[in-house]
Formats: structure tokens, C-alpha cells, sequence
């Protein structure tokens, strides 16, 4: 057990706070009675919603790269360690840096956005506002844990409140139900390979002297570096255990083959959760059936849960298993950048043909969701891949791409799902069959959706083109055929947006949609913070890069033999 402490500024626990603000906010939100009391729930929780945005801006800004706090050799900052389950050697231990600020910033962001887009909820909002706050807490958590129990508590207990917002708020009650349950089932399943492969990893270094669920010290033991109380590498003290346990006696097989065992059970988990193709088929039925304000954080920042841990747990303790698979893995990588991209531009395009019955909007983004979530995969496949592949500053430059890609697209898919609510509630359909010609009856809605659209295609001057451009250039090096094919779903997803954009903006209007008002002060106030980032990171992506190099760095130095 490390020494009990917490690296305060000003005698204040900020990550703690940042944490479990928005958990207090859902308490006194659920207490507080629902009758005549509307108005209160929706402003006292999007007031304390900014709370935890106010704190992380200002660890953003104080947060010092390449610190290190009472013998925690890495790049966090603010850590807060104190003793929790002693028996088992677990501790509450928090941290932050250039990997989790940026998710965490998104976080806090998309929140008190989400909060805003519900203000029009007329079905048990204070239920809905505080299941919302109580899953910002465990997206924060899972964030900024730096012990794998903690995490993986945050990691669970987030598929609560999901279900229960898809479960009871989604578009349709005879669909809405299966799409809750499919989320749950499948990102649980998932998880049960995780928890395996690191109770293994806490009683391998428990039988060798010391069980220890640090992410910090298993990243260490994995790269043969030394950790108080424990000898030897990671991969040999699970392979010793195993051996002493008689597995290996029964099954054979090197101390490479369990590592690769394990790595491939805790992939799982974090490729579902990622959707990554063939994971994926969850997600467009949650996105989907999802209220807006929750397919905004489900897309935008839910799914960031897999590509944040994957480069959390699989790049820094899984290295030599990472190098082995990283041409599978960007294979995958390259599917669901295809397999998104393409389906998003059939059900775009199927109207304009007259063939078949699926053109609901809100499939085309999700579908896009999965094309742009396989350009992350494909940056971390490249990162881990064998070291005469790349060096490390492409290595760098990949993982650097995956932090802006995820930013990048939780701002504009966030925004595209609340101009499609949007149109919903005007038109009553999500149906693109529905639309046509509104570009003159809906001018600021047609503009703004146009910007989000060009941001989410990647067009230059705008954040998703600054994500996509790092992510090429880093996964050149390493995977070169990959990185050249996926280059074709850039062109389909542009396409599938342009033509989501024609059908709904030009062409002859439908009569009933003549008179359908313009965005409201409440909808700009919802779309303005999203677009003015998506902007802003387009032309200056230089504060968000900073934040994450030198964590980029460090992340990938083992791999580049440095």
C-alpha cells in the first residue's frame, strides 16, 4: 500500500469534488418533489452541472505535465490516494492527465448541454435530470481512476443510468426496451473478459508478494520496471501463478500465450464498448432509440469510455500483445471505418432510389458513430504496432489524432443528434422521407447543421479535419495499407452526410413544413458552445495538443525502444 495523501491546491480534493458534485446534484434533484417544481429541477441541476465544468477548466489550466507527486512516476497530476479496501490492497486513488483532461473536459461540457436540450421534457424530468447527473459521475470516475477496481466500478455502474434513460425515455415503447436491454447485455457480457484478466493480474502479484490492481504499478511491472513489494515482470508473475495453480500443467503453453489470453478478454470488453466492427450492433439501437440529450452523451462521450481505456490498459500493460495484433486490430479498424461509412450513405441514399423503407436520421449519424470511433481504433493499433514499424513521434502523432478524433466528434455528432431532435419536434418524424426544401423555411437551422455536418465529414478549418489529418499521418508508418483504405470511408461518410443534408435542406418543401419555426433561443444556446469549439479547435488545436503530448509521449516511448 502507498502512503495515504492528496495533492491538493488550495486544500481543496478538485478531482473528488469534480466527481461527486454531479452525484449530489442527482440526490437532491430526485428529493426535491416533482409537482410545481419543474423549473426548479431543470436549472438547479444545469447549475450544478456547471459546477464540475468550472472545477475541470481549472485543472486544465493549472495541470502540470510530466510532474511527479510523492513516487508516482508518470504524468498525472492532482493525485488524490488514500486507503479503501485494505484487506485486498485497493485504495481510492485518482489522477489526471493528458489522456483523461481532455474526455473529462468533453464531459463536463456535453453535460450541462445535454441538461439544456432536456428543458422541453415534459415526463418525470427531475427522474430523467438526475439519472443524467449520476451518469456524468461515473463517466468522470472511470476517467480519472487510477486503481482498475475503481475504474471498473465507474465503468459498471455507468450502464445504469444508460439503461434506465434509454429504457423509460426512448422514442418508442415497443423498441426502446429491446435497444436498453441489447446496451446492457452486451456491454455487461463484455466486461466479464476484463474483470477476469485482472483478477488474474491481482492475485499473480498477490501470490509474488503484494496484490496490487494499480493501473500505475501493473503499467510499470508490464514494462519490467521496478514496484515496491513485487519482482519480475508482469507477464512472468501471471505465468508463475498460473504454474503454481496447475493450469499450466493441464493446458501447456509459453507465458506469451496467458498474456495474449487475457489481453483478448479485456479487448473485448473495451471494443464493444468502443463499437468497434463486429462489436458494434448495439449501438445504432441505442443511439437510436435514445432520447436527444441522451443519444448526445452516448455518442458523445459514452463510447470515448473504450478508446480511453484501451489507451489507459491495453497500450501500457498489454505492449508485446499490442505489437503482435496491432495488423488485426487495424483490419477491424478498417472495417468499421467501412462498414459505417457504408451504411450510413445506403440509408441516405435508399430514398433518392425508392428502394426499401430504412431513412430514419438518426441511423445515419449512429452509423457514422462507428465510422469515426474505427479511425481511434485504427491510431491505437498503430501506436502498439512492432517497433520497426514507426517511430515515436508517429506513434505520438496517432494517439495524439485519437484524443482530438474523440473530442472532435462527441462536439459535432452531440450537435447533429440535437438539430435532428430538433427537426423531430417540429416535423414529427425522424423520417427522411419527411423532409425536403427547409432551407428556406428553417435558414439558422440549415446553417448550423451544415457547420456541424462539415466539422463531422472533417472538412479543414474545422476540429474533425485536424483529428482525422493526425490520426493518417500517425498510422502511416505502421500501417500503410490500412491507413491508404481507410481513406475510402472519408469519401462515403461525406457522401452519406451531403445527401442526408440534400434530402432534409433542398428539393421541393413539404407543404405541411412551410410554417415551422426557426431555432429558439434555448436550441442556439444548446449548439452555440458545441460549434464555437468545433471552430475554434479547427483553426487552433494547439491548447488541446498541448494537454496531450507529453502524456502521448510517455504513453508510446516503450514501444519506440526509448
Amino acid at each position: 500500500m502507498g502512503e495515504a495523501y492528496l495533492n491538493m491546491r488550495g486544500g481543496v480534493p478538485w478531482l473528488s469534488l469534480m466527481i461527486f458534485l454531479p452525484l449530489l446534484g442527482a440526490l437532491l434533484t430526485a428529493l426535491v418533489p416533482e409537482r410545481r417544481n419543474a423549473g426548479l429541477h431543470r436549472w438547479g441541476a444545469l447549475l450544478l452541472s456547471l459546477m464540475p465544468l468550472g472545477i475541470a477548466l481549472y485543472v486544465a489550466v493549472t495541470y502540470r505535465a510530466g510532474t511527479t507527486d510523492n513516487g508516482l512516476q508518470q504524468v498525472y497530476d492532482y493525485v488524490e490516494r488514500l486507503p479503501w479496501i485494505t484487506v485486498l490492497g485497493i485504495e481510492y486513488k485518482l489522477g489526471v492527465d493528458g489522456i483523461a483532461l481532455p474526455l473529462v473536459l468533453l464531459t463536463t461540457l456535453l453535460t450541462p448541454v445535454a441538461i439544456l436540450a432536456s428543458f422541453n421534457l415534459r415526463e418525470r424530468p427531475a427522474a430523467f435530470l438526475s439519472l443524467i447527473l449520476l451518469l456524468e459521475t461515473t463517466l468522470l470516475g472511470a476517467f480519472l481512476a487510477l486503481n482498475w477496481f475503481l475504474f471498473f466500478i465507474f465503468w459498471e455502474v455507468s450502464l445504469v443510468p444508460s439503461f434506465f434513460l434509454i429504457n423509460s425515455w426512448g422514442r418508442t415503447p415497443e423498441r426502446r426496451r429491446e435497444a436498453a436491454l441489447k446496451f446492457f447485455v452486451y456491454t455487461m457480457a463484455g466486461s466479464v473478459g476484463m474483470l477476469f484478466a485482472f483478477e488474474i493480474f491481482y492475485l499473480a502479484t498477490r501470490a509474488a508478494g503484494r496484490g496490487t490492481l494499480d493501473i500505475v504499478e501493473l503499467t510499470r511491472l508490464a514494462q519490467g520496471l521496478p514496484v515496491a513489494g513485487l519482482s519480475g515482470d508482469l507477464t512472468q508473475l501471471v505465468y508463475g501463478y498460473l504454474q503454481d495453480l496447475g493450469v499450466v500443467g493441464v493446458l501447456g503453453g509459453s507465458p506469451p500465450f496467458y498474456m495474449a489470453v487475457l489481453f483478448l478478454a479485456t479487448f473485448v470488453a473495451l471494443a464493444v464498448k468502443l463499437a468497434v466492427w463486429p462489436f458494434h450492433s448495439w449501438l445504432p439501437d441505442a443511439y437510436g432509440e435514445s432520447p436527444t440529450p441522451v443519444s448526445m452523451l452516448l455518442a458523445g462521450v459514452v463510447t470515448k469510455m473504450g478508446g480511453y481505456a484501451m489507451l489507459r490498459l491495453l497500450l501500457p500493460i498489454f505492449p508485446a500483445q499490442m505489437q503482435q495484433a496491432a495488423m488485426l486490430l487495424g483490419g477491424l479498424a478498417l472495417m468499421s471505418i467501412l462498414v459505417g461509412a457504408w451504411v450510413a450513405y445506403h440509408i441516405a441514399r435508399v430514398p433518392l432510389r425508392g428502394e426499401g423503407k430504412l431513412n430514419d436520421l438518426k441511423l445515419v449519424i449512429a452509423y457514422l458513430s462507428i465510422n469515426h470511433m474505427g479511425y481511434v481504433m485504427l491510431a491505437i493499433a498503430a501506436a502498439g504496432a512492432a517497433g520497426a514499424l514507426a517511430d515515436l513521434n508517429s506513434r505520438a502523432i496517432a494517439v495524439n489524432g485519437a484524443l482530438v478524433q474523440m473530442v472532435a466528434h462527441g462536439l459535432s455528432t452531440a450537435a447533429l443528434f440535437f438539430l435532428a431532435g430538433s427537426l423531430a419536434e417540429r416535423s414529427g418524424s425522424y423520417e427522411l422521407s419527411a423532409f425536403g426544401g427547409l432551407r428556406m423555411a428553417l435558414p439558422a437551422l440549415a446553417g448550423l447543421m451544415g457547420v456541424a455536418m462539415f466539422a463531422n465529414l472533417g472538412l479543414p478549418g474545422l476540429a474533425g479535419f485536424v483529428g482525422e489529418f493526425f490520426i493518417f499521418r500517425g498510422a502511416w508508418d505502421a500501417l500503410p495499407v490500412w491507413t491508404a483504405l481507410a481513406m475510402i470511408g472519408l469519401v462515403l461518410s461525406a457522401l452519406a452526410l451531403l445527401l442526408m443534408y440534400q434530402r432534409i435542406f433542398f428539393g421541393p418543401i413539404n407543404p405541411r413544413l412551410r410554417a415551422l419555426p426557426d431555432l429558439s433561443p434555448r436550441e442556439w444556446g444548446v449548439l452555440l458552445p458545441l460549434l464555437a469549439l468545433l471552430i475554434a479547435l479547427g483553426i487552433y488545436p494547439l491548447p488541446l495538443m498541448r494537454l496531450a503530448n507529453e502524456t502521448a509521449l510517455a504513453l508510446v516511448r516503450f514501444f519506440a525502444g526509448a
